[in-house]
């Protein structure tokens, strides 16, 4: 082996180690031993490498023969993935609440200005950005008002045009509709008829044959304001919540204290009018379809005595 050329670098120093030899050209290049590192703040000695990261810093990089390890704080992994979420959420959020307004502005629209139409129109806008929780209250307000709205439409189009225009309209009197309209609402829909148990079965053990299936219906939020406008207090509302094992089981345990503290009384008829009165007038007619459907329910015909069944 040839020797090496004059000038030649010494070995490396007890804390170094060689990284390549000395040749004709070039000096022996040595670095620091594994756990020791030599950057510009140190030039002329090994430091050893730190062992772990500043309680609240996390290690991004080990340690090399010309560095220490590096260290970030632990938020900034993350903050960028959490502040991007939070901006695509915000912007879904918006443009939705625009749809939503957009939509609510159309219908509104059709009302002509008329203050009860226009009422009408925000409260089944207003169920609508409530979220899924007031879907069937948004539904019941389409149920309710929904005639409403056509209704006020086509009075404020009749209203905006000449005279000229309603050549050939027959204007009835009072009196006149009157007697045209007598006849079909004395005919009257099945969900204004009485429910009666079917086979002269006794109609409060029939009705408690369907409390499972009412917790289905019933909108979960709109449980206790049901037992209150049954008459139920509110103390008793928490006992039988407290007394139940799971949630679900709630509703049916409410309805069984009602009818224990109201005996005979408690009727399907009772039940379906404070639904009413809530305004949950679409979990009344699919309770009225569930009895009827089941066959343990007929409708009784108004004024005759007789039962029909729809099925």
């Amino acid at each position: 082996m040839a020797p090496p050329p004059a000038g030649a670098k010494p070995a490396c120093k007890s804390d170094e180690e060689e990284r390549s030899a000395c040749t004709r050209t070039r000096n022996t290049a040595c670095q620091c031993k594994p756990g020791a590192f030599r950057n510009d703040n140190s030039t002329e000695m090994c430091r050893k490498c730190s062992t772990g990261c500043p309680r609240g810093m996390v290690k991004v990089k080990d340690c090399t023969p010309w560095s220490d390890i590096e260290c970030v704080h632990n938020e900034s992994g993350n903050g960028h993935e959490v502040w991007v979420i939070l901006s695509v959420t915000l912007v879904i959020a918006v443009v939705l609440l625009a749809a939503v307004l957009i939509f609510c502005w159309c219908i509104g629209s059709g009302c002509g200005g008329n203050p009860k139409c226009m009422n009408r129109v925000f409260l089944w806008c207003w169920g609508l950005l409530r979220g899924p929780g007031a879907e069937d209250n948004a539904h019941n307000m389409i149920l309710n008002h929904g005639d409403s709205l056509s209704t006020f439409t086509s009075e404020q189009q009749m209203e905006s045009q000449e005279p000229a225009d309603l050549t050939g309209v027959t204007v009835q009197s009072p009196g006149e509709a009157q007697c045209l309209l007598g006849p079909a609402k004395a005919e009257g829909s099945p969900r204004s008829r009485l429910l009666v148990p079917a086979n002269g079965a006794d109609p409060t053990e029939t009705m408690m044959l369907f409390f499972d299936n009412f917790a289905d219906i019933v909108p979960f939020n709109s449980w206790d304001q049901l037992m209150r406008q049954l008459d139920l207090t509110n103390n008793e509302i928490h006992m039988v919540r407290a007394d139940t094992a799971g949630p679900g089981d709630a509703l049916y345990a409410m309805l069984m204290k009602w009818v224990n503290k109201t005996g005979q009384d408690a009727s399907i008829h009772t039940l379906l009018d404070a639904l009413e009165r809530m305004g949950e007038r679409h979990a009344k007619e699919r309770i009225q379809d569930l009895l009827v459907d089941s066959g343990k329910f007929i409708y009784l015909e108004d004024g005759t005595g007789s039962a029909v069944s729809l099925e």
